[in-house]
């Protein structure tokens, strides 16, 4: 169980600074008056709703969190972390490619 809650952790590592980077030109989207929009994820997989994606990998790290904590392996938990930390890849890669 180790060795796969360490690559859980990798992927947020990994989608930190994406992340990051994506919430600033959100900002600074909104800032010049476009981003008009509310949420980024409305498929239900995610709880929070919000117009940035740190909210979003800070429920999925919370959530890995847990299962560290308590040592519990839930395999419907587990399940909707990974299509978690799979719509943050997919959707932050769009993200950056719209950009170039």
């Amino acid at each position: 169980m180790e060795e796969l809650l360490n690559k859980l952790d990798q992927n947020l590592r990994e989608l930190y600074r994406k992340a990051v980077d994506a919430d600033t030109v959100l900002d600074e989207l909104q800032t010049s008056g476009h981003g008009k929009y509310q949420s980024i994820f409305r498929d239900g997989i995610f709880t929070v709703n919000s117009n940035r994606f740190m909210p979003y990998l800070s429920e999925t790290a919370e959530q890995i969190a847990l299962i560290r904590q308590t040592q519990h392996f839930d395999t419907a938990v587990l399940e909707r972390i990974v299509r978690q930390l799979q719509q943050l890849h997919t959707t932050l890669q769009e993200f950056k490619t719209v950009l170039k």
